[in-house]
């Protein structure tokens, strides 16, 4: 499939490969899927299959990262989802209507991304800054900047009046009315992979590749409870749902409930 200079769709930057074929019982709609990820459809009723030249794909549903995704974040008070990957694209999906709201590329790679809970901001980690950005109907622009490089996992409180950011083993907090850094949770002897807000704002939970899961007080940033195992590298932690216990999961391949550290 060659891209279409003339389409209003977002034009994949290179050629595409046709993975597989399929016909509609009918023999009215083709599909295909590509090496790219995507799901096109082209109406053979309608179609001169005899003219030459490219013929006219339409994205089956809408177009999909091409590449894998790196970060997720779900808003509070809006049906939005907000999707980075390495395909160097943020894509704003609506899960009420599953359509794709919003698409925007960037230079780079585009490595975690955080909704702000009223759905007008966001947060996206880039290889050398940490980008504030406002969402507007048809684009998503940057309104401020945070010199925090590599930020793999970036989270807005629930109130959403304050945000965390991951440089490395450092967990940055930062303000949202006065943007400047508030706390910074040191304690982490590998890199931090997920943070999550209790639903009162007033604790983060994080795990590392150290193997260690820490619940930190977010308004003195002391570390509350403790619990390290070695050899297992975490990669996922959340609070309960009644925000008593800390779940995490990793390489070990085991989902562990944590309270007063055991």
């Amino acid at each position: 499939i060659l891209p279409d200079p003339a389409s209003s769709d977002f034009p994949p930057a290179q050629c595409q490969e046709i993975d597989t074929i399929c016909i509609s019982p009918a023999e009215e709609t083709l599909a295909i899927s590509t090496d790219r990820g995507q799901l096109y459809s082209m109406n053979l009723s309608s179609a001169d299959t005899k003219r030459d030249g490219p013929l006219h794909f339409e994205f089956l549903s809408q177009p999909f990262h091409s590449n894998s995704i790196t970060g997720l974040s779900i808003c509070i008070r809006k049906p939005f989802m907000a999707t980075s990957s390495l395909d160097r694209s943020v894509r704003i999906w609506n899960y009420e209507t599953k359509e794709l709201e919003l698409n925007k590329e960037f230079q780079e790679e585009a490595f975690s991304v955080a909704l702000h809970p009223t759905g007008l901001f966001i947060l996206v980690g880039f290889s050398d800054k940490l980008r504030l950005m406002n969402l507007f109907i048809d684009d998503i622009r940057t309104f401020k900047e945070f010199t925090l490089r590599g930020c793999r996992e970036c989270a807005f409180s629930h109130g959403g009046h304050m945000f965390a950011a991951v440089n490395g083993n450092v967990i940055h907090i930062y303000s949202f009315t006065s943007f400047e850094n508030i706390l910074n949770l040191k304690g982490h002897n590998g890199k931090v992979r997920t943070i999550d807000w209790s639903l009162d704002d007033h604790r983060l939970a994080s795990c590392g590749t150290d193997g260690a899961v820490y619940e930190w007080n977010t308004q003195t940033g002391k570390r509350e409870s403790e619990s390290v195992l070695k050899s297992c590298s975490y990669t996922g932690v959340a609070f309960s749902s009644d925000f008593k216990t800390i779940l995490a999961v990793g390489t070990d391949l085991t989902l562990r409930e944590i309270q007063d550290f055991q």
